[in-house]
């Protein structure tokens, strides 16, 4: 199940959801026993019920979404980069990860990693 075009699928699922606030279509993508560490080096999100309430506090913003470039994905792993930008008390914020995915054989997450530092976030007045 994990051809290229599979991973990618939900790699653009991901984005949709993102972008629609739709808490359910992000955590459909995860394994029960998935973790999410966001940003890499933090403590990882470990299990469905603490990635639901990671991302439904990700979601208490609305968030535009937007890939650039291909998806990279082979074996069980998909590679992206993108902009996640949000507007926060008048300022507006883009912050430019590449995330990680690693996928079980029934094609669902079971790793999600997100790279960026502070050089990738970008707020404007």
């Amino acid at each position: 199940m994990n051809t290229a075009e599979h991973m990618t699928e939900v790699v653009q699922r991901y984005v949709v959801a993102l972008n629609a606030s739709d808490l359910e279509g992000i955590v459909a993508i995860y394994a029960d026993d998935a973790t999410v560490e966001d940003p890499v080096g933090s403590e990882p999100q470990r299990g469905i019920a603490a990635i639901r309430a990671f991302y439904a506090n990700s979601l208490k913003l609305p968030l535009q979404v937007a890939l650039h470039g291909e998806v990279r994905a082979t074996v069980n792993e998909a590679a992206f980069a993108f902009t996640v930008s949000f507007e926060y008390q008048g300022r507006k914020t883009t912050v430019a990860p590449i995330d990680f995915f690693r996928f079980n054989e029934a094609g669902k997450v079971v790793s999600m990693r997100a790279l960026f530092g502070k050089d990738n976030i970008h707020v404007t007045a």
